[in-house]
């Protein structure tokens, strides 16, 4: 569940001007499954998005691993505190999630509480490839491209993958000659990241703008 709220703030008042701002702020519940599943943080947390912030008690045996374009880099939660708590995973990012079933049988409920980035680039290049990546802002029930409110702003190209993690394995969905394969356009869920194979090493970013006032 998402719910997002605007919120005006006025500064003080200076002889010189009025100091003036609007944040769009919210929280995300989620509920991880026991056992591996992608996770994907889309709020901008105080003071930081670490994992030492975003999850600072998960379940005993927590483990968050990392994609580096090669391998993953990993960080365990035990006896209280984290091996090295301060890897991000900001909004745009993303990781797989360990949850130990012995310390969380029915799973890890999970709040993400912060900011809606205003302006968000996720640089897919410079080079082909694998790479684990989220939507940065929380939506769903869209299609991932497409321009907003109607779909996600990914601004897809021949040859590009994506790969969502079913807890088990991968659902695949294949864009070729200008279309998804058998229009099997992915929708991402809220706090879900998947792993997106770039077919091209000259890939247009993915900016993705929110206006408060637009709502998207």
């Amino acid at each position: 569940m998402l719910i997002t709220a605007a919120l005006t703030a006025a500064g003080a008042l200076t002889s010189m001007a009025q100091v003036y701002s609007v944040n769009s702020v919210g929280y995300i519940n989620k509920t991880l499954p026991k056992g591996f599943s992608m996770v994907a943080n889309q709020l901008n947390a105080s003071p930081d998005n670490t994992i030492g912030t975003l999850f600072p008690s998960p379940p005993n045996n927590t483990s968050i691993f990392k994609f580096n374009g090669v391998a993953f880099d990993s960080y365990t939660y035990q006896d209280g505190s984290w091996d090295d708590p301060s890897p991000s995973l900001s909004p745009g990012e993303g990781a797989f999630i360990s949850i130990d079933p012995a310390f969380a049988p029915t799973g890890f409920p999970v709040t993400f509480v912060g900011e809606v980035a205003s302006s968000t680039t996720i640089n897919l290049g410079p080079t082909s490839g694998f790479k684990i990546v989220s939507s940065p802002v929380p939506q769903s029930g869209i299609n991932i491209d497409g321009a907003p409110p109607a779909g996600l702003g990914f601004p897809v190209a021949n040859g590009d993958s994506v790969y969502r993690f079913n807890g088990v394995g991968f659902n695949s969905y294949d864009y070729q000659d200008g279309a998804w394969i058998d229009d099997n356009d992915p929708q991402p869920d809220i706090a879900e990241s998947f792993f997106i194979y770039i077919g091209t090493a000259s890939h247009a970013p993915w900016t993705r703008n929110f206006s408060v006032a637009l709502g998207y």
